[in-house]
């Protein structure tokens, strides 16, 4: 960007829209510390300075908008940041579908999904919908039914002690008051979404639906925000709360939002009772409102002392019956945050901090003995091993009472959910007891099992678990750690560039895992020039080049393992495994690998969609007798080859049978299993 100080800087008056610095740089798709190092080099000139903070001129920001879109440098290219993603969209598992509002904000954020919207007018455009609730809620009748801010902002809708919500939404962080001439402006220039009816109901978080689609995508995702269907708060309420409560009992969201999780509590709850926390200004304002819709006639003064902007991490020392709700997940610290919360939480000490993890350890401690968690969390915490230290503070802290696994229920965002509940005891830890919801069937653990703190793998029944337990034992069994390589497959860093689809004299074949099924290799048309010094990762040459090796898909939860003689190459979809099993073939393994009662314990234990070699190595392989391993190597050559399919099906049938007899289980358990995982290779 060249400099500007040949550029006559736009004159504002005071009426004018402004952005902020934050909004400045979303709006040119750049980061924070290049606009204020843009700012230092005289780049940029900012149109005045309040409180020490800088703001940008509606008109200048457009002038440099375009200026930047029409140069064709490399520097800009390289500036932008993807988590400054631009435009609105609406947020569709929010509300309830039948919600009689959703059409309306639907069809408004539509006419805005391509506009930049500063935080003065989001705030206007959640101030008008507000203003309309209100108006509803306390029966304010009135001539009009549009333009209700202009109509606030001249004295016409008295609000009595509601005014001061509504004029603190308005409001910016360096301001107490509102600019009945900025209200003008922004209808002015915006005036779509001033020619909206909002319709009041009861419970229905209309207020966040709006400010979360208005609000700029990248954002969202830079704070962690993921906003809870309320089908599912209504899940988490229902599984924590009895029929009826203490009327002493204190109830607290640390990351509230807008308040939906606590405008869905049951009526026999009190404003007295019900605390929120959030860090996002604006989240906590509209919180507010609802509070003033859900408990009518509560003083101000109540809602605001219960309700407040206040870091849950950092500055939380009250205690709490019930603590509930859906911590942000992925937040982006600033370096002094994480050096605090590394001082200060368990769950912080690695290289990186999960937001969500410090959440759930903060929780713990801010419960009172005997309380309740409820939060909906990434299943992730239950299985990934940097998530270790918070599974080890559960145990010795908390028992479970209630685990749903809930899959995708977060819209746009592929991440399986979980509803855990628990409550904090100094008890031991045991299993007997717990509910579990898993895949729509409902059961609740009867037995005390044997948990390790590396896999929390509660949806599995107790007479899976059983049998599981029953197989591992056994005295035969033998598992590939120390007794195995494994090789990951080759990370070009720009597949476009060295993958190619047609064969040269300098090229060779290399598989993907899609080219990798049970016991074949079906390589498409895909090759590379071998250059491991110039890939972002590779192996040992060695890995690939082995006289014998097993080669198994790495994305999914399907064990699919397949022969490789040929010392071909894999990307690495596609991982590498050779083992070293004294008296235990390669094909052999390959088979058991690929059998029904292998992959019945692998998901039953680990839960993951990744083959990882951690829980490889820990899977139990039966040492067969030397007629017993010819047997099944036999038929595994017959379906290393076999086209066709119903002699295929028939071979493998037969080797999963023999197979099951090796791991010493009865017809009744294989079928059982077989059942169980419904596979069909």
């Amino acid at each position: 960007m060249q400099q500007e100080n040949n550029m006559k800087k736009p004159t504002t008056q005071e009426t004018d829209l402004e952005y902020s610095l934050k909004e400045f740089c979303s709006i040119l798709s750049i980061s924070m510390a290049t606009g204020r190092n843009w700012i230092k080099l005289g780049k940029l000139h900012p149109d005045r300075e309040r409180l020490g903070k800088p703001y940008f001129s509606a008109a200048y920001t457009s002038k440099i908008q375009k200026k930047l879109q029409k140069e064709d440098t490399g520097s800009l290219k390289s500036r932008r940041n993807k988590k400054y993603i631009r435009g609105n969209t609406i947020y569709r598992n929010y509300i309830p579908k039948d919600s009689q509002n959703f059409e309306t904000i639907q069809e408004m954020i539509k006419q805005l999904e391509d506009s930049f919207l500063a935080d003065s007018q989001i705030r206007a455009i959640l101030a008008e919908c507000a203003i309309q609730l209100l108006c509803q809620a306390y029966e304010r009748n009135t001539a009009f039914t549009e333009n209700f801010l202009l109509h606030y902002s001249m004295g016409e809708i008295p609000l009595g002690q509601y005014d001061t919500l509504i004029q603190e939404l308005l409001s910016d962080e360096t301001s107490t008051s509102y600019s009945k001439e900025l209200c003008m402006t922004v209808q002015k220039n915006i005036p779509q979404a001033f020619q909206v009816s909002f319709l009041l109901e009861k419970n229905v978080d209309i207020l966040g639906l709006l400010y979360i689609s208005l609000k700029n995508l990248g954002e969202r995702k830079a704070a962690g925000s993921y906003y809870t269907p309320t089908y599912t708060v209504h899940k988490l309420i229902q599984s924590l709360l009895p029929q009826e409560v203490k009327l002493q009992t204190r109830i607290l969201d640390p990351c509230c939002g807008t308040g939906n999780f606590l405008l869905q509590l049951p009526n026999y709850f009190t404003m007295e009772q019900i605390f929120g926390r959030d860090i996002d200004r604006i989240s906590i304002l509209a919180a507010r409102i609802n509070m003033a819709l859900k408990f009518k006639d509560t003083p101000v003064s109540m809602i605001k002392e219960h309700i407040t902007i206040q870091d849950f991490l950092l500055e939380e020392q009250n205690s709490y019956d019930f603590i509930l709700g859906n911590p942000p997940w992925g937040s982006q610290f600033s370096k002094d945050v994480r050096a605090s919360l590394k001082e200060k939480f368990e769950t912080a000490k690695g290289s990186h901090v999960e937001s969500y993890l410090v959440f759930v350890e903060q929780a713990l401690n801010a419960v009172s003995y005997g309380g309740k968690i409820a939060f909906v969390l990434p299943e992730a915490l239950l299985h990934v091993k940097s998530h270790l230290a918070i599974r080890k503070i559960i145990l010795h802290q908390a028992q479970i009472e209630h685990l749903e696994y809930l899959g995708n229920v977060f819209d746009k965002v592929q991440c399986p959910a979980v509803l855990l509940q628990i409550r904090k005891t100094k008890k031991p830890f045991h299993t007997r007891g717990i509910e579990i919801s898993y895949h729509g069937k409902m059961f609740t653990i009867q037995t005390d099992r044997q948990i390790d703190p590396e896999h929390f793998n509660f949806h599995i029944s107790d007479e899976e678990y059983e049998l599981i337990e029953k197989i591992q034992h056994q005295e035969h069994m033998i598992f590939l750690k120390n007794q195995a390589e494994f090789a990951l497959g080759i990370v070009t860093g720009n597949n476009k560039r060295w993958v190619q689809k047609e064969q040269t004299t300098k090229n060779e074949i290399v598989l993907k895992g899609t080219d990798i099924h049970k016991y074949k290799i079906t390589p498409k048309e895909t090759y590379l020039i071998y250059a491991p010094e110039k890939f972002q990762q590779s192996a040992k040459e060695e890995y690939y080049r082995a006289e014998e090796k097993l080669l198994y898909r790495f994305i999914g939860n399907q064990l699919i393992f397949a022969y490789d003689n040929q010392q071909r190459l894999s990307l690495n979809s596609c991982n590498i495994l050779i083992p070293h099993v004294p008296h235990m073939d390669i094909k052999y393994i390959m088979a058991i690998l690929n059998s029904t009662v292998a992959q019945f314990i692998y998901s039953r234990k680990f839960h993951s969609m990744k083959i990882l070699r951690t829980y490889l190595e820990q899977l139990p392989l039966p040492f067969p007798s030397e007629k017993q391993q010819q047997e099944i190597i036999s038929l595994a050559e017959k379906i290393m080859i076999e086209k066709d399919e119903k002699k295929w099906l028939a071979y493998y049938e037969k080797a999963d049978k023999l197979i099951a007899c090796v791991y010493g289980l009865s017809e009744q358990e294989y079928e059982n299993i077989h059942r169980a995982e419904n596979i069909r290779p």
